[in-house]
């Protein structure tokens, strides 16, 4: 029986174990070489979540392989009937003078790169009609049509949120998303500008192709300066050694403090995903995992609070508050199991002032929603940063293959429809103590017909 602090999401540094049988009657029969293979890539913030699933998914006739986005060696999925070739996925930091082909490829570091990879193959044109499946589902943590909307399916199946990280001691604790933009933008480089402690500022921004780049430029930059897209660049600004010079961003593998030089650890900003932070915060004596800090730094990445409420942005005297709960960090501690998480419902100990009090939560209503992906971020009821994360299949795949990545990662999208243990809420322990929260069942509406804790969206 579910704890109430489980059914609440309140337990993202807890190791919890699923079990996880056959899907019944959404599982199709399997080809005549066996087993068929299930491969899963794409997206740095959800392969570990994804990893986890898939140890924790047995279906007879069945493999799950998550190909990490930067493999420590290469990651061979054996050829099944419908990928004629054993595929070789190498890490793209040592790709050297290899040439991408039907049977070796770059693992896709990236939301975009796993969403192109699954195209390439599923499009029959690139790699042939006997390759169809040779990429399974993309990770995605962010929404992107890299596919013709009659055959890309977009599964959101958790919550994510999106701040400012540093490791800057001199970063005041929050941030308004004027000032965060206006700090991309290099209106303001020195920490004293922004309510912080005198000292440079140095940008930091996931590579090209990450789908949490896209996110923070088009969403949370978005909110505060409707002057940031997809396609920004962060340049530099001035000259050298005069006034003003505002140094170019620094490429930045996502959610990876522990690779920025001592010389940048007192001014760095970064975006980080509040989900992959707790869960590398839950997991702080493992370096492996916790990439927050690195030798040589006394202290490690901290989550930076986006403060959106009206009150916080007022310059009228005296302020007299909005009551807006928008206010708070995106993580929290949890005084139930002593560990850092996403501030979800049942976290409203999180406390702002009298006039403006804090605690904004990470549920689906804070959330941008796909159907709202036009135009950046605009609505009061939205909090920047709040963001569902996704699996992507793609029905060109063939219709075994595309049936059992639906029967591992979706549900089929009518009313009391099947559903995976993905989908269901058999897996929430494992979204949970990956640090992100789970979605509710009860839903509804056209992208929830079956009562599913998942969200199916068909690309756009």
């Amino acid at each position: 029986m579910k704890s109430s602090l489980l059914k609440r999401g309140l337990i993202a540094g807890t190791a919890i174990i699923a079990s996880v049988g056959t899907f019944g009657a959404l599982i199709p029969q399997a080809g005549a070489i066996s087993p068929t293979q299930i491969a899963i890539g794409g997206s740095d913030t959800t392969q570990n979540v994804m990893r986890a699933i898939a140890a924790a998914t047995t279906t007879s006739g069945v493999n799950y392989t998550n190909i990490d986005s930067y493999p420590a060696a290469d990651v061979v999925i054996p050829a099944d009937d419908y990928c004629a070739g054993a595929v070789t996925w190498r890490n793209s930091l040592i790709w050297g003078s290899s040439t991408a082909s039907a049977t070796l490829q770059k693992a896709p570091n990236g939301s975009s790169a796993g969403r192109t990879a699954l195209n390439l193959y599923a499009a029959s044109t690139t790699y042939g009609a006997t390759n169809l499946a040779c990429l399974d589902i993309a990770r995605s943590s962010s929404y992107g049509a890299n596919s013709p909307s009659a055959t890309a399916e977009y599964y959101g199946f958790a919550l994510d949120a999106v701040s400012w990280g540093t490791t800057s001691q001199n970063a005041p604790s929050s941030l308004t998303p004027a000032q965060l933009a206006a700090i991309y933008k290099c209106t303001y480089t020195d920490w004293s500008e922004v309510g912080g402690t005198a000292g440079p500022i140095q940008r930091y921004i996931p590579p090209t192709g990450s789908g949490t780049r896209d996110y923070f430029l088009e969403e949370v930059l978005y909110s505060g300066d409707a002057s940031f897209t997809k396609s920004t660049a962060l340049t530099a600004v001035g000259t050298p050694g005069t006034a003003g010079y505002c140094p170019a961003a620094i490429d930045l593998e996502e959610h990876t403090a522990n690779t920025i030089s001592i010389a940048n650890w007192n001014k760095a900003i970064f975006p980080y995903s509040g989900g992959v932070w707790s869960y590398q915060a839950a997991n702080a004596t493992n370096p492996t995992i916790d990439k927050r800090g690195r030798t040589g730094a006394g202290t490690k990445a901290r989550i930076g609070g986006l403060n959106r409420s009206a009150y916080a942005q007022s310059t009228a005297t005296p302020q007299t508050g909005d009551n807006k709960v928008n206010n708070a960090n995106i993580v929290a501690w949890n005084t139930g199991d002593g560990a850092w998480q996403l501030n979800t419902p049942g976290l409203a100990f999180v406390t702002g002032n009298a006039n403006d009090p804090g605690g904004f939560v990470v549920k689906e209503e804070n959330s941008k929603q796909k159907n709202a992906y036009q135009g950046g971020l605009t609505a009061l009821t939205v909090f920047p940063g709040v963001r569902i994360v996704y699996n992507v299949i793609d029905s060109r795949i063939g219709t075994v293959s595309a049936d059992l990545a639906r029967a591992f990662v979706g549900f089929n999208n009518v009313a009391s429809g099947t559903k995976s243990a993905l989908c269901n809420g058999d897996l929430e322990g494992i979204i949970l103590s990956n640090g992100f929260a789970t979605l509710p069942s009860s839903g509804g509406g056209e992208y929830n017909l079956a009562g599913s804790t998942c969200r199916k969206y068909l690309a756009s």
